[in-house]
């Protein structure tokens, strides 16, 4: 019998959705593999600071462990699916970049994906949703396999119109601050600059000019209302050579100049933040720098947020001439007074739970709205994801975590990993944890041995891990030991082993979290 000359991949099929982006935007974190396929509406499509048009028939496949962007364009809405899905096996690397292509015609596609949905909300533990399941997932690898190799054609092949056109669109996304010529993308898609016009048009429902004139206000109302940079460097960051003419646009597409625009949008002062980047990113502020380690738990702020290297640099921190310093209240009182010298600076608790934290910000900030609508929509967010769950979790279903940090081991209560389990999921704490809590309401963690694992586990458990370094190979090593593999959760498969970044205790990555830790569950036993 020959074998095959190439291991072939083997995917498994997770989840798929179909959605229309009411908002003005969505983000997803995708701790899978993902295929968007763009069904209706136009927009931008923007990944860890990777800009695409999105269009009917656009298709993406983006690579696990990354934010995804989705903005609604000027005429109708985005309108979507998105099919989370698993890798066991890839040795070709088929799947291990990010791709964009155009699939035509784009109503075959949407009609698998449409097939994909409806089976698999057919899912169940019958011999029949058994074969169900085999069958679905023979469908997902068959449409798998028609946009793998369209995307490999394309690339073997020449252009036709509407790729070329849609080439020249992502350019001006990637692009819109440098001085551009209509003509020159025309020429680029090699066509006249009548025919670039008439298909542009029908793919963005706008002129070339006016869509990038649109990309350039809008990214000038973020920093308008987001950063406290002069109107000249504003319109100079966003493309326009000349302010009075950026302000005249400004003014023809928003209906009020770039300074009421501002002072309507509550702009806010130049900030420092030590460890809030998150608050300030849920209340729709972004700082003007943090401290480095920030970035990394959040790196969709890496674009437009300064780092400042630990131990605090006060003379990059100085540099930065903030207006304001927030800072936790665990920084030592020598620091406090040096941040005192450079800017007014002012101490947040931080042993306060995530929504004080917020509210306190809020009214610090003059965002008091925007923390109490952030805290709602986690509210309602938890509900849905609870929902979610009711066939998977029992009612008092005990839950814990665990983390290495600084070559201890700690147990986490009811902040950090605690508040996605307890505030979030509604598990109940395992009687250990419970103890620990009533003990100290406001206490985040407790550092424990090895040996007092059992004591605080609960049905299900969870282990976050860091990705390397010293407490890396101290967690592998306490992953291999007895004490834990004879755990009843470990032993039912109702552990979960994690990343260390979800133990950062913030709104964004709460946010995140919940969505991460929902899936987990649903896949388990």
């Amino acid at each position: 019998m020959s074998q095959l000359e190439h291991t072939p991949p083997i995917l498994v099929l997770n989840e798929i959705e179909r959605r229309t982006t009411i908002d003005r935007e969505a983000s997803y974190w995708l701790d899978l593999h993902a295929l968007l396929f763009i069904s209706g509406g136009n927009g931008e499509v923007t990944l860890d600071g990777w800009r695409q048009h999105a269009s009917r028939g656009k298709c993406f496949l983006l690579r696990a462990n990354q934010t995804l962007h989705l903005h609604n364009g000027e005429t109708e809405p985005l309108a979507y699916f998105l099919v989370l899905f698993s890798i066991q096996q890839d040795t070709a690397e088929l799947l291990a970049r990010n791709e964009t292509l155009v699939f035509e015609p784009c109503s075959r596609l949407e009609d698998q994906l449409e097939e994909l949905l409806v089976s698999s909300r057919r899912r169940n533990d019958s011999d029949e949703g058994r074969l169900n399941d085999f069958q679905l997932h023979i469908r997902f690898q068959t449409m798998l396999y028609e946009v793998l190799h369209k995307l490999h054609s394309d690339k073997q092949g020449a252009e036709n119109a509407r790729q070329s056109v849609e080439r020249t669109i992502d350019y001006l996304h990637r692009a819109y601050r440098e001085e551009i010529e209509i003509g020159r993308l025309a020429h680029e898609a090699n066509m006249s600059r009548w025919q670039y016009g008439s298909l542009f048009k029908s793919l963005t429902g706008q002129t070339p000019a006016r869509y990038l004139n649109s990309l350039r206000i809008e990214q000038a109302k973020t920093l308008l209302a987001t950063s406290s940079a002069r109107i000249h460097d504003i319109a100079a960051r966003v493309g326009f050579r000349d302010e009075y003419y950026f302000s005249r646009r400004f003014k023809q597409t928003t209906g009020m100049s770039p300074t009421q625009f501002a002072h309507s949008r509550g702009r806010s002062p130049r900030i420092f933040s030590i460890q809030y980047l998150g608050e300030l990113l849920a209340l729709g502020i972004r700082p003007i720098g943090t401290n480095r380690s920030m970035l990394s738990a959040l790196p969709e702020a890496c674009t437009d947020v300064l780092p400042v290297d630990e131990p605090l640099d006060i003379g990059q921190l100085t540099e930065l001439n903030p207006d304001l310093i927030l800072y936790p209240s665990f920084v030592p009182d020598e620091l406090a007074r040096q941040l005192k010298n450079v800017a007014p600076a002012i101490e947040i608790d931080w042993n306060a739970d995530v929504y004080t934290r917020l509210q306190q910000l809020g009214l610090l900030l003059d965002r008091a709205k925007e923390a109490d609508e952030w805290i709602d929509r986690y509210k309602a967010k938890a509900l849905r994801a609870k929902r979610l769950l009711k066939d998977t979790v029992r009612e008092g279903e005990t839950a814990s975590a665990f983390i290495v940090h600084a070559d201890g081991l700690f147990v986490y209560a009811g902040h950090h990993f605690g508040h996605t389990l307890y505030q979030g999921l509604g598990f109940e704490p395992s009687p250990g944890v419970f103890a620990l809590m009533e003990r100290n309401r406001n206490v985040k963690w407790q550092e424990i041995r090895l040996e007092d694992i059992p004591y605080y586990a609960g049905d299900r458990i969870f282990f976050a891990l860091p990705g390397q370094g010293g407490d890396a190979r101290k967690g592998r090593e306490m992953l291999r030991h007895p004490i834990w593999r004879n755990l009843t959760a470990v032993r039912e498969g109702k552990s979960y082993i994690v990343k260390d970044y979800w133990a950062n205790y913030n709104p964004v990555t709460l946010d995140k979290h919940l969505d991460d830790t929902v899936r987990r569950l649903l896949r388990s036993p």
